[in-house]
């Protein structure tokens, strides 16, 4: 993980019990006899994330409905820790990211979990502006940002009312954002998003015996270890369509946002994506990132 990543070297399950007493419950022995959780159960996964957000960000309050992403923390951290350093290093805006003044960021799909912009407004002391399609995600996520007024979540929530957009409507005429981020929808449809979640689960070692007879199980099903709502999940022409989408229309707003980010899951995607970014004469780079024995990355463009 990144160097900044304060998850990098593990987790104090001692200190998140104490600020979360439910999550003791939860705590069993490793076999390198380490306290940890199973991964495999969403109830300790959520119990942990909120005690993660407590103890590391100051918040009171988080909770998630269910049936929506539960993000694993430290790999989220991991996407603004770098693209921290890349901005940095790149000498993107460098008065602003050393002064008060600080970063104007755009989250693109940010959840009922709100994860990116607490994060980034907790760790990064980034102004976040964070969209979404679904009503339901954004009134948990109003409800987080109500719960958390002793911390003064500097985030601002906006509905995406049309589903084949995702800057138009959200970036005003007035607006500038330094940088925008987006977590895209993964999966192809949805059968395929919930062929991906069972194959998690045998990873998991779950339900071995068992076989998920009903697709829509994917939304609601809280043996998935990993729920999900369809615009979470997957999209027409997966995470591939969904970013050349997003490059294409980002030509309107050149002059609005200063670097324009994407996590990107598949290597193999990569190849189609920079076409679509020669095509629309951006400047782009691909920022690696290593997770334990996992290798993920974002892609970043801007134009002259």
């Amino acid at each position: 993980m990144h160097h900044n990543n304060p998850h990098a070297n593990g987790y104090d399950m001692q200190a998140l019990a104490q600020v979360l007493p439910e999550l003791a419950g939860y705590l069993q022995l490793s076999k390198h006899n380490r306290q940890t959780i199973d991964f495999s159960n969403p109830d300790a996964v959520k119990l942990l994330n909120k005690a993660l957000l407590m103890h590391h960000y100051g918040l009171e309050y988080w909770d998630i409905p269910d049936g929506y992403l539960c993000p694993p923390i430290p790999g989220r951290v991991d996407y603004l820790c770098h693209l921290d350093e890349y901005l940095k290093q790149n000498h993107y805006f460098q008065q602003d990211l050393d002064s008060s003044k600080g970063i104007s960021a755009l989250d693109i799909g940010t959840g009922a979990n709100l994860i990116y912009p607490i994060l980034a407004n907790q760790l990064l002391n980034w102004k976040m502006l964070a969209s979404d399609i679904d009503d339901g995600a954004l009134n948990s996520a109003q409800t987080i940002i109500n719960n958390n007024k002793h911390i003064r979540l500097d985030i601002q929530l906006l509905k995406q009312t049309a589903s084949n957009k995702i800057f138009s409507g959200i970036i005003q005429p007035d607006d500038y954002f330094h940088v925008s981020m987006c977590n895209p929808p993964f999966h192809e449809s949805q059968e395929a998003a919930m062929s991906g979640s069972v194959r998690k689960n045998k990873n998991l070692n779950r339900n071995k015996n068992k076989r998920h007879s009903n697709i829509n199980a994917i939304a609601t099903n809280k043996q998935l270890n990993f729920a999900g709502q369809s615009n979470e999940l997957w999209c027409k022409g997966g995470e591939k369509q969904f970013i050349k989408n997003m490059i294409f229309e980002s030509q309107d707003y050149a002059n609005q946002v200063g670097c324009f980010t994407c996590l990107v899951s598949k290597k193999e995607t990569l190849s189609s994506l920079k076409q679509s970014l020669k095509k629309v004469s951006a400047e782009f780079d691909v920022v690696e990132m290593a997770q334990g024995n996992k290798i993920s990355r974002f892609i970043a463009w801007r134009f002259k």
